[in-house]
């Protein structure tokens, strides 16, 4: 997930550097033509918020602070706006500009925070409007205010829906980008994304953190003899075993052909290489029925814990995937947990 909200960040500096020079340019603008009209204090406002604008385009593309700095430029941006319409000498027009507030709201800042500055300051426009034109003088006005109300609403809820209804279909592209489409559970880029949330959580708490890399055997020869379509039942039946009984914190993922990861959080290197092995007899004890024949699927396996084998997933990846090789050699059916060291209780097929 760290990639996507980089992704995110990427995109909100562009949007928000786009802003910063449109409000350059349109406040030198506004500020000559408020100035020619009398209107110093607004024109001195725009003239210092361009300022302000122009000092924060070379902090935005690297700053750490990104929804800092961005609530910081959006509140005094939208409070000119809203003081605009305020001033007496004003065109009423200048309501227009309220109409982007929720759009760039959510832009920015997503849909919690787009939400809740939209809110504020539509709901700020809506009044600074009402105080200045509902006057006994301006009572047919009442037909304009509510219009511009009911559309501001109209444009913050719109917003709101489109960035809610994004926002959880990038989740669910996210979700299926990282699943295996054959047995529904984790893939090889899920566990790349899940190691490093897992292995900060692991050097926090002080737990364990082991990975086993596990092959089921002879699997070439139940596609050659069965078809494929019986292997992919077998793949499933295998990844449905593995996931099921695992714990929450716990993650099943598949490598890739008939190779499959289990990243196994607060388990010590022989916790883990039992644990491994409880779910080796399992699977052997749980065959696979099929209409005319009992397939029964084993697997080897190997160990690696976080620390005394590696300190990143390639080096924990290289480590186990050794040492289920060295299952293999060693007769299948088995989990290796260091070098000359396999786990095979008495009663192993």
């Amino acid at each position: 997930m760290v990639e996507q909200l980089e992704h995110n960040q990427s995109h909100r500096r562009s949007v928000l550097r786009a802003l910063l020079w449109l409000t350059l340019l349109f406040g030198v603008i506004f500020a000559t033509l408020n100035i020619y009209r009398g209107l110093y204090l607004l024109a001195s406002l725009e003239i210092v918020y361009a300022v302000f604008a122009l000092s924060l385009l070379p902090i935005i593309p690297k700053t750490h602070h990104l929804a800092a700095w961005t609530v910081a430029y959006l509140v005094p941006f939208f409070s000119i706006m809203v003081f605009a319409l305020l001033l007496p000498n004003t065109s009423f027009t200048v309501f227009a500009w309220i109409q982007i507030i929720p759009i760039v709201s959510y832009l920015l800042l997503g849909q919690r925070g787009g939400f809740w500055m939209s809110l504020t300051f539509v709901t700020a426009a809506v009044v600074a409007f009402t105080v200045r034109y509902m006057t006994d003088e301006h009572a047919m006005n009442l037909l304009v205010v509510a219009n511009l109300a009911f559309s501001s609403l109209a444009v913050l809820l719109f917003s709101h829906i489109y960035e809610r209804s994004r926002t959880r279909n990038e989740a669910r592209l996210i979700e299926l980008a990282g699943t295996d489409s054959l047995t529904g559970i984790a893939n090889r880029m899920r566990l790349a994304k899940e190691f490093p949330r897992l292995r900060s959580q692991a050097e926090r708490s002080g737990m364990a953190l082991s990975l086993v890399v596990l092959d089921l055997d002879m699997f070439k020869r139940v596609n050659d003899e069965y078809g494929h379509d019986i292997g992919d039942l077998a793949l499933q039946h295998a990844a449905q075993l593995l996931s099921s009984r695992l714990r929450g914190s716990d993650l099943a993922c598949r490598l890739g052909g008939e190779e499959f990861a289990l990243l196994l959080l607060g388990a010590e290197h022989q916790q883990a290489a039992m644990l491994a092995d409880q779910l080796r007899q399992q699977l052997v004890a749980t065959p696979l029925h099929l209409d005319d024949a009992i397939l029964t699927i084993s697997f080897s396996g190997g160990v690696a814990t976080l620390g005394e084998d590696g300190a990143d997933l390639s080096g924990l990846l290289k480590v186990a995937d050794k040492r289920m090789y060295a299952a293999k050699h060693g007769g299948r059916n088995r989990i290796v947990a260091a070098p000359d060291q396999p786990v095979q209780p008495a009663g192993n097929p």
